[in-house]
């Protein structure tokens, strides 16, 4: 199913920017009506917080946001596009695939929140053909017109985001957690 406007159309109307983990955003909320200092939060958190924070995110087919885990919960919404895919790896080695999208009856959800300190990541759900639970096997699909093939998201962070806190996943310390999803971890951990 291709989405109805372009991506570059849509990233044009919502003033979207690159975001460094992949995709483009636009933060839409930066909640200062409260500040959390950082000597008030866990060791984890690396400055003061504003209380919560929202943006829009968009994935074109192709690209992903590389693994990555921070302190605060992150609450995804599904706006419009493609299905997309929400990984995390827990500690214990488990993993978990959330689809966000309109197809309910599918299984589908319309959000899902990565609660702190879960490593996570997503990219749009038909950019694989095949994947196995535990992530020991995938297959991409025939590469898409990232133009006409896209996720869009909103994503929510309470305490608000903040860039310092973000910590990238490198592919040993995955690999230890869980290592019979070396195929999927390969394909969303930055090299």
């Amino acid at each position: 199913m291709s989405s109805v406007r372009k991506a570059s159309e849509v990233a044009a109307l919502l003033h979207l920017k690159p975001h460094p983990d992949g995709g483009f955003y636009s933060e839409t909320l930066r909640d200062t009506s409260i500040i959390l200092p950082k000597s008030h939060l866990p060791p984890s958190y690396k400055v003061d917080h504003p209380i919560s924070s929202a943006i829009y995110f968009l994935l074109p087919s192709g690209s992903k946001s590389y693994l990555h885990r921070l302190p605060c919960a992150e609450s995804f919404h599904f706006y419009l596009g493609e299905p997309h895919t929400v990984f995390e790896l827990h500690e214990n080695g488990e993993i978990r695939l959330t689809i966000l999208g309109q197809d309910l009856e599918a299984g589908h959800r319309l959000q899902h929140t990565v609660l702190p300190n879960v490593w996570f990541c997503s990219f749009p759900t038909l950019d694989l053909q095949f994947s196995s639970p535990d992530g020991s096997a995938l297959s991409k699909a025939p590469d898409r017109d990232p133009e006409l093939y896209y996720s869009l998201v909103g994503v929510t962070c309470a305490p608000a985001f903040q860039f310092e806190d973000s910590e990238n996943a490198t592919f040993d310390e995955m690999i230890a957690i869980a290592p019979k999803a070396a195929p999927f971890l390969k394909y969303l951990v930055r090299s």
